[in-house]
């Protein structure tokens, strides 16, 4: 998870949490999203966190850009990048509705734009969206109402209903609602996610 809402949402230090993710494997969302694309492009890792799938574009070819809000995962991310791979990989600290994102193949938003303030969210959702060029795949995580941190004021959050109005011009591929009691680095949570593949046709202009 990313921005700095994750701390006081959670109560978690960015160093504990890093430490308790550390070696993850890919998440899912990521790995089926990433099947759709042809081929190695431009992809953008919106809230890179501690690196992993930034890490794993790298090595299957990508160029990427990865952004962050917090400069802690962007430092911890350069830190680990193989040289081999480094000319590949360009790195953001920003929020999200400031950033200026290239046009990518690929544009992944893993746990992390929930933590847009509601102010900042449409700005930060357009930008996003925008960057996905035609043909393009975007995946992303979007919280429902019901999640344990839904009364943190500067996070967003999205009934079933708005999110697929925010998908407006793109083919869902997936939408999938995840409404349980669950775990976060922090302990027990009851996790409401919208997991959320879509493509952009490619007779949309450029």
């Amino acid at each position: 998870m990313s921005g700095p809402s994750f701390s006081r949402a959670s109560g978690i230090a960015w160093e504990n949490y890093y430490r308790a993710v550390e070696g993850r494997a890919p998440r899912p969302l990521f790995a089926e999203a990433l099947g759709l694309a042809q081929r190695p492009g431009v992809a953008v890792d919106l809230g890179c966190g501690d690196g992993t799938e930034t890490l794993a574009l790298l090595a299957a070819g990508w160029t990427v850009v990865a952004v962050d809000s917090a400069s802690e995962g962007v430092e911890r991310l350069s830190g680990a990048v193989p040289a081999a791979t480094a000319g590949r990989l360009t790195t953001l600290v920003a929020p999200f509705h400031q950033v200026e994102l290239p046009r990518a193949d690929f544009v992944y938003a893993g746990l992390s734009l929930p933590f847009c303030d509601p102010g900042d969210f449409g700005e930060a959702w357009r930008r996003t969206t925008a960057a996905v060029r035609p043909g393009g795949v975007l995946a992303v995580h979007l919280f429902g109402p019901r999640d344990t941190w839904a009364n943190t004021p500067d996070m967003t959050f999205h009934t079933r209903e708005d999110v697929h109005a925010l998908l407006g011009g793109f083919e869902i591929r997936r939408l999938d609602e995840q409404d349980e009691e669950g775990h976060a680095v922090s302990g027990p949570k009851h996790w409401h996610v919208f997991h959320v593949i879509a493509t952009r046709g490619r007779e949309e202009l450029s």
